[in-house]
């Protein structure tokens, strides 16, 4: 539903919350065997006390045109930060809470790869936040994403296999069309054959019976 103009400050009337929103990528999941988001800013607005005034959606320019302090606040809340954050995010990792994930995120660890990836030093500022040594979790992190790897692998070379079995069942479908065309045709042939030379025959059989009949 529409939302109200800014006509006599209509905007002022507005709850209007700017806010980060992890997307599921699709074809990147697929291929990584893991889901893979990547975060996009988004913005919520609504009417207090109307349920059915509200949007929800990605935050375009003109929504950060139409609420400039609302957008600059958030931009002070989380920084004007154009770090892309494309990966699985911590939140959706079982080996991590709701809770430690928010207080890794706070610290900058925002996905599985982060982690991974992570530096020596970088993990003595994580301490034991994710409930274990921030060694063995780097080595948790690294084989999440190993087995994932060939698990994508595993499943991509199944999908070939099954492609190639599509393609020779396809084939062979096609061939043994051909193959029965071809033994139709030739039984045709086979057919007008035996008539031609039925009719020969019959002809000739004619033609023997007149000539003993005049020589009788």
């Amino acid at each position: 539903m529409a939302l109200p103009s800014d006509e006599q400050n209509a905007d002022s009337r507005l709850q209007v919350r700017f806010y980060k929103r992890a997307v599921k990528q699709d074809q990147e999941s697929l291929a990584a065997g893991r889901d893979i988001y990547k975060e996009f800013d988004f913005v919520h607005i609504c009417v207090a006390g109307d349920t059915l005034t509200e949007i929800d959606t990605y935050a375009l320019q003109q929504h950060k045109q139409r609420f400039p302090i609302h957008w600059a606040n958030y931009m002070n809340r989380v920084g004007a930060d154009d770090e892309e954050v494309v990966g699985t995010p911590l939140s959706e990792w079982p080996l991590v809470s709701k809770s430690q994930a928010e207080e890794l995120r706070a610290m900058k660890f925002k996905t599985v790869e982060s982690v991974a990836n992570a530096s020596d030093q970088q993990l003595q500022r994580m301490g034991m936040a994710a409930g274990m040594s921030p060694y063995a979790f780097r080595d948790k992190a690294k084989a999440f994403l190993n087995l994932a790897t060939s698990a994508a692998e595993v499943d991509k070379r199944e999908q070939e296999i099954n492609a190639l079995k599509e393609e020779l069942a396809k084939k062979d479908a096609e061939t043994a069309k051909m193959k029965a065309e071809t033994d139709a045709k030739m039984a045709l042939m086979q057919e007008q054959m035996a008539s031609v030379l039925a009719a020969v025959g019959e002809k000739k059989t004619r033609k023997t019976k007149a000539v003993a009949t005049e020589e009788a």
